[in-house]
């Protein structure tokens, strides 16, 4: 029964960034920004630190493709960016010491580095039209807020959640 654990965290994580923007408030603040839950990118991040990014990488681009397919038009966008951002996380962690703020930041910096990712691909093929300082504005700025606010009630916990579930594993 542990081993499914991790990956029911997964799908909690994924499944609870559209639920979110489903009772999002939209008013007229909704209207003028984007606030884009990246709950399973967190997740990600913080498996890459407690096992190791090739294992995050394996759920990267299965979620990612999942995300692909689900939310998006282009395949392949998500999975290579979440599988790249978990290996990255995975090296980061090499050069720092792990504690609370490192991984605040490293996740603010995963989320900021997907939605730019992003941004250039919709920007490179043609479907937005917005300006760097638009998109930084109206999409960057209040994803990373909203993200943030996540991340200081949920990173205590799902950092203890992994790190239970890596010393069963461990154990087994």
């Amino acid at each position: 029964m542990n081993k499914w654990r991790l990956p029911f965290l997964a799908v909690l994580c994924f499944v609870s960034e559209s639920i979110l923007v489903d009772v999002w408030p939209k008013g007229d603040v909704y209207i003028r920004y984007f606030f884009v839950p990246r709950f399973f990118l967190i997740f990600l991040v913080l498996m890459a630190v407690h096992f190791g990014g090739t294992r995050a990488m394996g759920y990267g681009v299965i979620f990612g493709f999942l995300y692909d397919c689900v939310y998006t038009e282009l395949l392949g966008v998500y999975a290579f960016a979440y599988a790249l951002i978990a290996y990255g996380a995975g090296k980061v962690m090499r050069w720092f010491h792990q504690n609370w703020l490192v991984l605040f930041l490293l996740s603010l910096l995963a989320v900021a580095v997907l939605d730019s990712y992003v941004y250039g691909i919709q920007l490179l093929i043609g479907r937005t039209d917005w300006p760097f300082a638009v998109f930084w504005g109206r999409r960057l700025w209040p994803t990373l807020l909203l993200n943030a606010v996540f991340l200081l009630v949920f990173l205590h916990p799902l950092e203890r959640w992994m790190a239970k579930i890596r010393r069963s594993e461990q154990e087994e």
